[in-house]
């Protein structure tokens, strides 16, 4: 079991991935906005009801929400959570070419170095 698992680096990491805001979440979970921000930056617990609530607005289940801790190894930074959730819904095609410009650019970035 990963020691330092977040609960609001988890909710943050699947709001983003669904192109989701703090908003959203908490209106469909009928919690406040200002509540559901202090739950996302780890200022305050949920209690499991709660966090089943919250889940079921993200559209996982409270299961598939621990799920990850035996999966996942590395949580994303804010800025690479934009970028996923740019990228959320779009084809296979699409991401394949973003992924060639990123690249690319990465590239230019090294030689000019």
């Amino acid at each position: 079991m990963d020691k330092n698992f977040s609960l609001g680096d988890r909710l943050r990491y699947i709001r983003f991935s669904k192109g989701l805001s703090q908003e959203e979440i908490a209106l469909r979970a009928e919690i406040t906005t200002a509540y559901y921000g202090l739950v996302e930056r780890n200022k305050k617990n949920p209690t499991v009801k709660i966090l089943e609530k919250i889940c079921c607005a993200l559209g996982i289940e409270l299961s598939d929400f621990f799920a990850h801790i035996q999966t996942e190894t590395k949580e994303y930074d804010d800025l690479t959570m934009q970028i996923i959730s740019q990228l959320n819904g779009a084809s296979n095609e699409t991401k394949k070419a973003i992924l060639n410009i990123i690249k690319q650019i990465l590239k230019l970035q090294n030689y000019e170095l």
